[in-house]
């Protein structure tokens, strides 16, 4: 049954003058050349965009890269078509994709002509109620034109070193954008009564240690070790000292205290020390819930 809150979203998209759109600005692709001995380059795209959807505007930089493949024809062999790509908070940190925004990418791409899709995880709340939507748009054709212009290396008799076109296309810097309509809004998730928590926290280990949870409620041990929740060391390393899992089911809006501790090969046992970790499990999770810090730092632990 669909609540009266995200009943009002779909009226006002109806009703409003402006529908509601996502703005696509500082847009930039590049085509590289493809050389007839195999080497590459890559292609390239990249730009900002920005919603009204949800009770705050938000926006992202979204960019991708991949090979470029060795045919004579101008479009790409190996864009990353049929997949939603996810989109970074802003430019200084692109590896950190983890906004509310993705973006997809269709064949027969071209710099200067190709197709686009978005997407947006939002949420709209009032004082009775609280919904997480996903909002898309129909894909989009981008084309080369006076406002979005694009420089191109030709292929001459003479020049035998590539095997198609390349160039670079961009805004120009006085367009304002591309506004693409959104299409559709639907429930990204229904809120769920009982919530999955996962844990992760880093910590150095020997062999036969390991890592585990306790709390103060009956899915954490109720403080005794041992009952605890043991953590996964599949993702372990020298490099990279992460414990992760739990996978503990408890009921939203359940109020919990918790510490990390290690069971030593031996059977002795090593609690962190300072205060209890404290959180409350969210009511509009969607079912699943990453705690503390991801990952916490074991304190006073073996580092």
């Amino acid at each position: 049954m669909r609540t009266p809150l995200l009943l009002g979203l779909f009226a006002n998209l109806a009703a409003a003058a402006k529908p509601y759109t996502f703005d696509i600005t500082s847009l930039f692709t590049k085509q590289p050349n493809g050389s007839p001995n195999g080497g590459t380059d890559y292609y390239v795209i990249e730009f900002e965009v920005t919603s009204s959807l949800g009770n705050t505007p938000q926006s992202a930089y979204c960019w991708s890269s991949w090979a470029d493949g060795t045919t004579s024809s101008g479009a790409s062999k190996y864009v990353p078509d049929g997949q939603w790509i996810s989109c970074a908070h802003n430019s200084s940190k692109l590896s950190d994709q983890t906004s509310d925004f993705q973006f997809q990418l269709y064949s027969d791409f071209k710099i200067q002509n190709f197709t686009i899709a978005l997407q947006q995880n939002f949420s709209e709340s009032t004082n009775e109620t609280f919904s997480r939507n996903l909002a898309t748009s129909a894909p989009y054709r981008i084309t080369n034109s006076s406002t979005y212009s694009c420089s191109m290396n030709t292929i001459t008799p003479s020049n035998t070193s590539v095997i198609h076109t390349s160039g670079t296309c961009k805004n120009l810097t006085n367009f304002a954008g591309f506004t693409i309509p959104v299409a559709n809004v639907k429930p990204a998730c229904t809120d769920a009564k009982t919530v999955q928590l996962y844990f992760s926290v880093t910590e150095t280990t020997n062999w036969g240690g390991s890592i585990w949870i306790v709390g103060n409620i009956t899915e954490l041990g109720n403080w005794n070790p041992k009952h605890a929740i043991g953590l996964s060391a599949a993702a372990y390393s020298a490099e990279n000292l992460l414990w992760n899992g739990g996978n503990v089911s408890v009921p939203a809006g359940t109020a919990l205290e918790w510490k990390y501790v290690q069971w030593y090969a031996d059977g002795a046992l090593l609690w962190e020390c300072g205060e209890n970790r404290v959180a409350t499990v969210a009511v509009d999770s969607c079912g699943v819930q990453e705690m503390g810090s991801n990952p916490d730092y074991f304190r006073c632990g073996n580092h």
